[in-house]
């Protein structure tokens, strides 16, 4: 089986006790909602790269919380290992590399999940929202 590496972040931030997750469209198809991520590339760590892609893909700058979600993904041909990390915004920018080629929205919790539905996206998702007592506590588990 061939194994493939997608490192990426899971953008959120808090405002007024609300919290917000920003996902993207794929540049291929302007339905399909992700996460923003990449390949690794050799020059950069992993880190590096996920906080890269935040910024080429979603237009956010912002530090890294913790340690990746890991998801794995087999498929027939090839494997796809995803390695997302948690991604405190900081800044939301206007103008970002990628902004003509893709889409991007902020919005709660449980509405990312439903656009996220049935990839290793929204599995990465619940993982984090468990893992984030305090961010749980303002999203309602039972809909996770």
């Amino acid at each position: 089986l061939d194994e493939r590496k997608e490192i990426g972040v899971i953008p959120y931030y808090e405002r007024n006790n609300s919290f917000k997750i920003i996902i993207v469209t794929t540049k291929k198809a302007s339905h399909r909602w992700i996460f923003p991520k990449g390949q690794p590339e050799e020059d950069k760590t992993d880190r590096e790269v996920a906080v890269n892609e935040a910024f080429e893909e979603a237009g956010v700058i912002g530090t890294i919380q913790g340690k990746a979600i890991k998801i794995r993904v087999e498929k027939k041909k090839y494997a796809v290992n995803y390695k997302l990390y948690p991604f405190k915004i900081s800044k939301i920018c206007r103008r970002w590399p990628e902004r003509k080629e893709r889409k991007r929205m902020f919005m709660k919790p449980e509405k990312a999940l439903k656009q996220l539905v049935k990839s290793p996206y929204a599995e990465a998702l619940k993982i984090f929202l468990k893992k984030s007592s305090k961010i749980a506590k303002s999203v309602k588990i039972g809909s996770v």
